[in-house]
């Protein structure tokens, strides 16, 4: 029996139609032939995606970085540390609000 892949990205957009069309994640995963989990994880890892954008965080290409690509890479690795480093302190802070402890 052969096994096919689906590429997941691809489907996001549509998937997000779906679920502002009123539908469940069961549902979804039956059109396209995929379990209820793996929508779940779609749609956790796409909201992670653009909750990090609006933050301020640049995504890193996705092809083979270029000789003299450097120079622009090393202030994008700045600026999400800064972004990544930011929120983390923001997630601790709500922490120790909700343990009591601030």
């Amino acid at each position: 029996m052969t096994r096919t892949y689906t590429k997941m990205e691809l489907l996001a957009e549509e998937v997000f139609r779906q679920k502002e069309a009123g539908e469940t994640n069961r549902q979804i995963a039956e059109r396209y032939g995929l379990t209820k989990y793996r929508i779940k994880q779609l749609v956790a890892r796409q909201n992670r995606k653009k909750c990090a954008i609006e933050n301020g965080y640049l995504p890193p290409p996705k092809d083979r970085p270029r000789k003299d690509y450097t120079a622009e890479t090393e202030e994008t690795k700045r600026n999400n540390e800064l972004v990544k480093l930011r929120m983390e302190n923001e997630l601790l802070r709500n922490f120790l609000c909700e343990a009591g402890r601030r």
